[in-house]
């Protein structure tokens, strides 16, 4: 009988110190917050495709192609924005239709076909910003090429 009461007293102590330590709390997960003066990711990525397509207007208007392309407007889906209203369910049907005709774009192997899929560009553009963030609309309206 001490045989068994030995044997359970050691299981016993055995589970209560296995199970009993300090529970370990998941890791916090990483969350993106926007420093003070510091776009978010989301108005960064807007930020570079307007400079990008200020600098394509420029040389349609010469008469040149242009081959710049940016990686980074693919991420535009995941990206976070200033504030959460301004992306909601319906951003993603508009990002992918962008980049379906930025790819016609960079496509393009003639000027006039460069310029009605950058102008198709700039509409989309503003039809996503019709309904998210009316902010920008008139900087994006400067970048038609007429």
């Amino acid at each position: 009988m001490h045989k068994i009461l030995t044997l359970a007293f050691i299981l016993g102590l055995v589970s209560l110190v296995s199970c009993g330590g300090p529970e370990q709390e998941p890791a916090p997960k990483k969350t993106w917050t926007p420093e003070l003066d510091q776009p978010s990711e989301l108005a960064q990525i807007m930020r570079d495709m307007h400079e990008e397509a200020t600098n394509r207007k420029n040389s349609l208007e010469q008469g040149q192609l242009d081959p710049a392309l940016s990686e980074t407007l693919f991420s535009m889906i995941t990206a976070h924005p200033t504030k959460p209203h301004m992306k909601g369910e319906g951003f993603e049907p508009y990002a992918k239709s962008f980049i379906g005709i930025y790819n016609q774009i960079h496509s393009a192997e003639e000027v006039g076909v460069q310029i009605q899929a950058h102008n198709n560009m700039v509409d989309a553009c503003i039809a996503c910003h019709t309904q998210f963030c009316d902010g920008p609309i008139s900087r994006i309206e400067k970048l038609y090429v007429r």
